[in-house]
């Protein structure tokens, strides 16, 4: 009889997520897949955020991934969109799930394609 193994990201493919590492820094996208045995994962629809701020003050990926960039997004400062990037961090990865709001937010303060 074998047992099903739960991952930590059941519930979490295809849905927008905000990955910080220490080595890569911070990125928003739709999870397509992940490893915790790695601690990598990979993203699809993702930005880089170089520097953002948060509408509670306390600079959390959390309250972005809940609410949103503080408007005005031009103040923003977020890498283009890439189609896919993995993410391998050794050391761990915190990986919070984000509101399609939020998502939307970081997408819409991201440079647009020429």
């Amino acid at each position: 009889m074998s047992k099903e193994v739960k991952s930590v990201f059941d519930g979490l493919f295809g849905k927008p997520v905000i990955v910080r590492s220490t080595v890569a820094g911070v990125h928003c996208g739709i999870l397509e897949t992940a490893d915790a045995a790695s601690c990598t994962v990979v993203l699809k629809g993702a930005y880089r955020l170089w520097e953002v701020f948060t509408r509670d003050r306390t600079g959390s990926m959390s309250d972005i991934a809940a609410n949103g960039l503080k408007e005005p997004l031009s103040q923003h400062s977020i890498g283009a969109r890439l189609d896919s990037v993995a993410i391998v961090n050794p050391a761990g990865l915190e990986v919070a799930e984000a509101t399609a709001a939020a998502y939307e937010s970081i997408a819409a303060a991201a440079p647009k394609e020429a």
